[in-house]
């Protein structure tokens, strides 16, 4: 049986780079976190920091799973993106840019992972890794 699973499409590839650029934005913010480390909050800097580098770290391997067409990616993806949704509602008085930004970036990961077309893909790539194993 020869590989028929589709490509990835314009909507796969821009949730990817959306998806791997929040990873990298946020190992850049527990950086920056971990260099402004004060005694007096020393504690909170480093557990917020290692928090947020395992977040960021989930990320990124989501955005390379998405790049290969694997399927469990799905749920951490939209996970996190709908926790950027709550994030973006809550600054919308705060930061109404940083809120626009957020959510229009979660909403064009939600629909580049969430389509239809994107939901044949994974399912051929399942279906074909299903029937490769039997």
């Amino acid at each position: 049986m020869g590989h028929t699973t589709p490509g990835r499409t314009v909507r796969i590839v821009a949730a990817v780079l959306l998806v791997a650029v929040e990873g990298l934005g946020l190992a850049v913010f527990a950086t920056l976190d971990l260099l402004d480390l004060h005694a007096d909050r020393a504690v909170l800097a480093i557990g917020t920091s290692l928090f947020l580098f395992a977040y960021a770290g989930l990320l990124l391997a989501s955005a390379r799973g998405l790049w290969r067409l694997q399927t469990w990616v799905r749920a951490p993806i939209v996970f996190t993106q709908l926790i950027q949704l709550g994030l973006a509602w809550n600054l919308r008085e705060a930061a109404p840019p940083l809120s626009g930004l957020f959510a229009v970036v979660a909403g064009a990961v939600l629909w580049g992972i969430l389509s239809p077309g994107t939901s044949r893909i994974l399912a051929a790539v399942d279906e074909e890794s299903r029937a490769s194993q039997q």
